[in-house]
């Protein structure tokens, strides 16, 4: 699942950096041409029972990373199994986080959730 939107991220101008941090890094971190940051949180297909908390724990990851640069954006990659569960962070919350949420099928297509 990382791999497929790393693939997607480069397909849209991207560019991923390798990673350079010891202790907390979020699982991908990109820049764009336009001057945009992106840390990304992607959470693997761990199972029903646990998918709740492992999303809690995957959107705190990113809450912690937070910043105050207007260029720094975030965003949660799920299964698209997973997606109901990862709205349950309102699109409102998301906005006003600046957080994108992203859904990676079996086949590794990927493609934003609105709303």
């Amino acid at each position: 699942m990382r791999s497929a939107f790393e693939d997607w991220l480069r397909a849209h101008g991207w560019k991923i950096l390798a990673t350079s941090c010891i202790h907390s890094c979020a699982d991908i971190e990109a820049w764009h041409p336009d001057g945009a940051r992106l840390l990304v949180e992607v959470q693997a297909d761990t199972g029903a029972d646990t998918l709740g908390p492992d999303l809690d724990t995957a959107y705190g990851r990113l809450l912690r990373r937070m910043d105050d640069v207007p260029s720094s954006r975030y965003a949660m990659v799920v299964p698209e199994g997973a997606v109901a569960a990862a709205r349950q962070v309102t699109w409102r919350v998301r906005q006003l986080l600046r957080t994108d949420l992203y859904a990676v099928d079996r086949a590794g297509a990927v493609r934003r959730i609105e709303g």
